[in-house]
């Protein structure tokens, strides 16, 4: 699957917080491909309610106007599945990472990020369905 003019993307809880809290140079592109719009980054309840959980633990907050600044931020780089979910036939071998599978399957043809091993251990099986998985992502 090439890069098209919206390329769907699902990211993983890592990855998010490698482009919004780190700022890690690795992602640089993957940030600056979502802020132009050429991805479109999908998230959903379950996920954004992750995200949230990890910002309140004391590796990452620091504050309450850092920690707000931080949501507003990450905010504004995704669109929210709103639907109920349904469980895709792809199963991870670690339950917190289903998710991740589920909407990826749900809004396919896209890229699932992450560096998990149990969701990149599914890739092959997920690219049947126009998933396609990858640790990094080239722009």
């Amino acid at each position: 699957m090439k890069l098209s003019e919206k390329t769907r993307i699902v990211i993983d809880t890592n990855i998010l917080l490698d482009v919004i809290f780190f700022e890690d140079p690795h992602v640089e592109g993957l940030k600056n491909a979502i802020e132009s719009g050429q991805l479109e980054a999908w998230s959903c309840d379950l996920i954004w309610d992750e995200f949230l959980d990890v910002m309140r633990r004391p590796a990452f907050y620091k504050n309450e106007e850092t920690y707000q600044k931080m949501i507003e931020k990450a905010l504004k780089y995704f669109q929210f599945e709103v639907s109920k979910i349904a469980p895709s036939p792809y199963k991870c071998r670690d339950p917190d990472d289903q998710i991740f599978i589920d909407l990826a399957v749900i809004k396919a043809p896209c890229w699932l990020i992450s560096r998990d091993l149990e969701v990149l251990k599914l890739a092959k099986r997920l690219k049947l369905v126009n998933v396609l998985v990858t640790s990094k992502m080239n722009t």
